[in-house]
């Protein structure tokens, strides 16, 4: 099925983001990639090169929290955070390390695109508390389920980000070291206590 300009917009836009950044995206460079008339970026996307990249983000963030169902749905949290990282170091080493998060991509935009930042925000709020809620679904403490969860989803952006920079996958391999038995001893349900 041929994709419209909306849908062609918000493609080329994920891909230049995962590649520049937000603010190295020109709306030249989007209008090319996306084989679009600019007048047709101001008819779906009335804000422009912001509500753009906004939407992008929304819709980035709405395909990876799917990738993370679906992982998490297929076994326990160990194994779902393994795959996620195993596809991070997949992905990277396929580009040639040219295509990074556009999520994380969005976060950097900076104070001056609230609304990219917020975007953000919300997808990794989202993919937090999915991770959160399979914890505590295998055995980790309610209070510790939503710290854990967040500081998964920071270290493995934090390591995507090392990875991107340094052409490497060595520190997505490092963090997948850490956090899978991390989590295999967070969901590891305590056998209720016997009497004598």
């Amino acid at each position: 099925m041929a994709q419209g300009p909306r849908e062609r917009l918000l493609a080329s836009a994920i891909a230049l983001m995962r590649e520049r950044g937000v603010h190295a995206t020109g709306l030249a460079e989007l209008l090319e990639h996306s084989k679009t008339a600019r007048g047709s970026l101001y008819q779906h996307f009335p804000g422009g090169k912001s509500e753009l990249m906004e939407q992008a983000t929304l819709l980035s963030g709405h395909t990876i929290g799917n990738q993370i169902e679906r992982a998490l749905a297929q076994g326990d949290p160990a194994s779902a955070v393994g795959s996620l990282i195993d596809d991070w170091i997949t992905t990277l080493g396929s580009t040639s390390f040219a295509q990074g998060c556009p999520v994380l991509a969005a976060a950097q935009s900076g104070p001056s695109e609230p609304t990219i930042q917020a975007a953000a925000t919300t997808a990794l709020e989202q993919w937090s508390s999915l991770l959160a809620a399979a914890l505590a679904e295998h055995g980790t403490p309610q209070d510790a389920a939503g710290p854990l969860g967040s500081s998964i989803i920071a270290t493995i952006e934090g390591a995507i980000a090392r990875s991107f920079a340094a052409r490497s996958t060595t520190p997505l391999s490092d963090v997948r070291r850490v956090l899978v038995p991390l989590v295999e001893q967070a969901t590891q349900r305590r056998a209720p206590a016997t009497t004598p």
